[in-house]
């Protein structure tokens, strides 16, 4: 008996420490600060869909980023308050939960992917 409750011990830990790695990719340190205001437009993956305008106004934090997000021309609006996480040079919006996306940073420039309230391209120049 006592046999079957280390094993049992055993594999609790094991499948544990397998949960532990966490989901999605690992994050890297930053190599981009994202603090300020962006703005620029988005244009539906289907063009039927629309487009708007798009603005961040964020502050960093290590690998993680909080702030405000004014989003136009949808039907549903999804601005309100944004968070998410800063991996090398790219951005993952994980909040509003009705709008995520991704996001790559090149000098003042960042452009992507956004999905939720409608799929779209954005683009986003830091302002001044």
């Amino acid at each position: 008996m006592k046999t079957v409750s280390l094993i049992m011990v055993a594999l609790v830990t094991l499948a544990v420490g397998g949960c532990a790695g966490g989901i999605g990719p690992q994050e890297t340190a930053p190599t981009v600060d994202i603090t300020g205001k962006w703005a620029g437009q988005w244009v539906a993956t289907n063009p039927a869909l629309g487009s708007g305008a798009i603005e961040l106004t964020v502050k960093q934090t290590g690998n993680n980023y909080s702030g405000k997000i004014l989003v136009t021309g949808t039907a549903t609006d999804p601005t309100g308050d944004t968070f998410g996480v800063v991996s090398g040079n790219q951005v993952r919006i994980l909040q509003p939960s009705n709008l995520t996306g991704s996001l790559t940073v090149k000098d003042n420039t960042m452009s992507g992917n956004i999905f939720g309230v409608v799929d779209a391209n954005v683009t986003l120049r830091r302002q001044q």
